[in-house]
């Protein structure tokens, strides 16, 4: 302690404040305030007491309010922010103070700005998409699902399209392409039982799985062995698409739809069964070893020709009818993943008397658990639990696309297409012309609210108000690329027609659908910045901005809290 004309000691001194005074305030301390009564603030302990020596609230607030603003000058002084001090500095003439101010609020300023920055680009771009630092092995996804199509919706031998009347003619146009535009001629809905006679008209007029597959190889089951009739009873099943009744290999239980659909699945395929599927996207195959061969969905170990699926496929001429298919001979493929339906997918013609190679090539997208705490909405995309479909047991975007155009068609239409998934094989099927107009204003509606809920969702738009019909992409994605290469086929000297018994004409082709490759590399959304990144960062700034830290936190505390806290009960308890 120093003062002018006198000797002071000042004993048990424990901060920087002599009564009132804080001794940084001033160049000296005179006369006055070193004979003032001890304790300026504290000059009768009876003031802070009311009647009957009990403490009040006021008094106590009062006490408080100076600790307090003692305690933040303390912290102004002694604390370790860069350059505050400087401000309060007593020795400093004012264009030195001055100086400071500005330094400190440009420094406060620009880190604020980079603060706000960070904080933006955290929230407007959570996650980046990048490849995977490993590779993947192909025997951690499902081998693609392929469903064979046959450019042959009504045999001849079942019945002549060019003939039929009434309601035969009526199911032959909702099969045969080119009798579509005879749609019109039903003026009348459709009743259940007529329902069921569509259903038993496409079964009976169309190719039987062992009409087309006479010959197959799956080397994981079979290894180099070609059977014939077990490929229809073990590995192909029914299915429904656009294209009529087709054939699908490697398809999940009731074609990935819910088990609400088995009614419906069973007018078609009377082995259709509710399976339970160990595999989902988000947690893949169960960790065994060695794995389950009939696991479904399938997969192999090996890429190659060797170990992919072999099939050697036939179509009669002589069922072909022109009224009904017209110039098309062939099969349409579908390569598609497991848990996508098959209306929209990557769509190949398979000519005949050609051997057709199609190496397929998966594209995978992984996405990181700690993204599930951020709304499907920020992320874009859907983890497997956060979003039911109706009629699809797996949420894709496309499966979503498909549920919800089919729920639109039934709430505005009150009617669906005979190849979509239905839960009460009842309910009404699209037949008149009203019914089809008001399908196909459905789609443009659909599809016209999904390209604006893309928008809203999207970088330029941000509303974020279409959650509804928003079809973001799963979070943990298989996809599948495909290349195609045809080579000739060339028969046994002396073999005119391919013949099974009995002499039928008709045309041969084989198809083979391997992996391109052992392993791959993936996709993999992770957080752009996590928790302790986000942290590290925003400290960091703070830190070379204004020297601000943990400790700085900790003073705060002790002066502002703690320590006026502890005065009060000093001095009154």
């Amino acid at each position: 302690m120093y003062a002018i004309g006198h000797s002071v000691e000042v004993e048990n001194v424990t901060n920087l404040y002599f009564r009132d005074y804080y001794l940084k305030d001033f160049k000296y301390i005179g006369h006055e305030a070193l004979r003032g009564n001890s304790g300026n603030v504290y000059k009768n302990a009876n003031k802070l007491k009311g009647k009957g020596g009990a403490v009040t609230c006021q008094s106590l607030w009062k006490i408080w309010g100076r600790e307090v603003l003692r305690g933040v000058k303390q912290f102004f002084y002694d604390g370790s922010l860069h350059g505050v001090r400087y401000i309060f500095e007593p020795t400093f003439s004012r264009k030195e103070r001055a100086a400071w101010i500005l330094i400190v609020i440009i420094s406060v300023a620009i880190c604020a700005v980079n603060i706000i920055q960070l904080v933006l680009k955290w929230t407007s771009t959570p996650f980046v998409n990048v490849l995977d630092s490993l590779p993947t092995p192909i025997w951690a996804v499902p081998f693609p699902t392929v469903i064979l199509c046959p450019h042959l919706h009504v045999k001849l031998s079942f019945a002549n399209v060019s003939n039929l009347e009434g309601l035969d003619q009526l199911f032959a146009s909702f099969v045969c392409p080119r009798l579509s535009s005879n749609k019109n001629i039903s003026q009348h809905q459709l009743s259940p039982n007529e329902n069921a006679l569509l259903q038993n008209f496409i079964d009976k007029g169309s190719l039987k799985c062992t009409d087309i597959i006479k010959k197959c190889n799956w080397p994981a089951k079979h290894y180099i062995n070609w059977v014939g009739r077990e490929c229809c009873d073990e590995l192909f099943r029914p299915i429904f698409t656009e294209y009529g009744l087709c054939y699908a290999f490697n398809s999940l239980a009731l074609n990935g739809m819910t088990n609400d659909t088995l009614e419906w699945h069973k007018t078609f395929d009377n082995r259709a069964t509710a399976t339970k599927i160990k595999w989902n996207l988000d947690g893949g195959y169960p960790l065994m070893f060695p794995p389950d061969p009939k696991l479904q969905p399938l997969r192999v170990m090996v890429a190659g020709e060797a170990y992919g699926l072999g099939v050697e496929l036939f179509l009669n001429n002589s069922e072909h009818q022109y009224a009904c298919d017209g110039n098309s001979l062939g099969f349409t493929v579908l390569i598609r993943s497991p848990t996508d339906h098959a209306y929209t997918t990557t769509v190949l013609r398979l000519p005949m008397d050609k051997m057709t190679t199609i190496e397929v090539s998966p594209i995978t997208y992984k996405t990181d658990t700690a993204l599930r705490n951020l709304h499907p909405e920020l992320r874009q995309c859907y983890f497997q639990n956060e979003r039911k479909l109706e009629h699809f047991h797996f949420y894709t975007a496309t499966n979503c696309k498909i549920d919800f155009y089919i729920q639109e068609a039934k709430l505005r239409c009150n009617c669906s297409l005979y190849y979509w998934p239905r839960k009460n094989i009842r309910d009404r099927i699209c037949s008149t012309p009203i019914d089809y107009e008001c399908v196909y204003k459905v789609k443009d509606i659909v599809t016209e609210q999904q390209i604006f809920a893309y928008y809203d969702d999207c970088e330029e738009g941000k509303a974020s108000k279409s959650s509804t019909t928003s079809c973001h992409p799963s979070c943990n994605e298989v996809m599948y690329g495909c290349q195609v290469f045809y080579s000739d086929l060339v028969k046994e000297p002396g073999d005119i027609t391919p013949s099974w018994g009995k002499p039928i004409k008709g045309e041969l082709t084989q198809i083979n659908v391997h992996f391109y490759e052992d392993m791959f590399l993936g996709q993999h959304r992770h957080t752009q910045y996590d928790d302790y990144y986000f942290v590290g960062a925003i400290g960091g700034l703070l830190s070379l901005f204004l020297g601000f830290s943990i400790i700085s936190v900790a003073e705060l505390l002790y002066f502002v809290l703690l320590r006026p806290l502890y005065m009060i009960l000093k001095k009154n308890y």
